[in-house]
């Protein structure tokens, strides 16, 4: 007489085991001026993303971007996203992805806040709060123009 015996397995992944798009548990996050980029009353700063977990991941096309201040308010800002190619970008474990964000600083009107945190909203609608260093005005009636995410180098 034969017995046969059957096991099931269940197995859940992420979405970064899995290979998917990346969530805000994911990544880490810089935003940091990018050097000699002033000029003309704009200012670029660039975002940096990092795969912190133990599978690949993915981003893909142009942020979605807004700025704090230190009290974690919403500044009024305008997203105008900067058209470029939009390349979806594997994250392996510690691996980045930038995006450049164009903006002006110091041409009026400008807002009283300092924003001091830039939160990314990631597709599935988690956030990542990323310092902004150094922390700076809002202003031309807060019109952000991000770029696609690409490799970092």
């Amino acid at each position: 007489m034969t017995h046969t015996v059957t096991h099931s397995v269940t197995v859940t992944t992420t979405a970064a085991a899995a290979g998917g798009a990346c969530t805000a548990h994911d990544l880490t996050g810089t935003y940091t001026v990018l050097p000699g980029s002033q000029g003309a009353g704009n200012i670029v700063y660039s975002l940096k993303v990092t795969n912190a977990s133990q599978g690949a991941c993915t981003v893909s096309g142009v942020p979605t971007v807004a700025y704090l201040d230190a009290s974690g308010n919403a500044l009024p800002s305008k997203l105008y996203p900067n058209d470029g190619q939009t390349t979806v970008v594997t994250l392996q474990p510690g691996g980045s992805a930038t995006s450049q964000v164009r903006f002006s600083p110091d041409v009026t009107p400008c807002d009283t806040g300092t924003a001091t945190t830039l939160r990314l909203t990631m597709p599935d609608g988690s956030t990542l709060d990323a310092k902004i260093d150094p922390a700076t005005h809002l202003c031309g009636g807060g019109s952000l123009q991000p770029r696609p995410f690409t490799a970092a180098s």
